[in-house]
């Protein structure tokens, strides 16, 4: 179950890496209700009691860091449209008018 869960992350991580992503599908593929980390969370039920604390704590970990990694690509990618959206909309007032 960790080598599953190290799978996912770096699966995750490598995809949001891409120059071309949908983020939003993205994170319905590995976080949603149907994703590949709420699978094997549900998988959990067959572990000892020993173990599910450990890998509970590592599934977390695995979220956590690829809500992390959606949330700064999100961010990346707002900022280049706000900067192309200024460059094209870029308007010199010291030209004259026309008359």
């Amino acid at each position: 179950m960790k080598e599953k869960l190290q799978q996912i992350k770096e699966a995750a991580l490598a995809e949001l890496a891409a120059a071309d992503c949908d983020t939003e599908a993205l994170r319905v593929r590995y976080l949603g209700k149907k994703g590949e980390l709420t699978a094997v969370l549900r998988g959990m039920g067959a572990l000892s009691a020993e173990e599910r604390p450990v890998i509970g704590a590592l599934a977390n970990e695995v979220r956590a860091e690829i809500e992390a990694a959606l949330t700064a690509r999100v961010a990346v990618m707002k900022e280049k449209a706000l900067e192309s959206r200024l460059v094209a909309e870029a308007l010199d007032v010291t030209m004259p008018a026309t008359p």
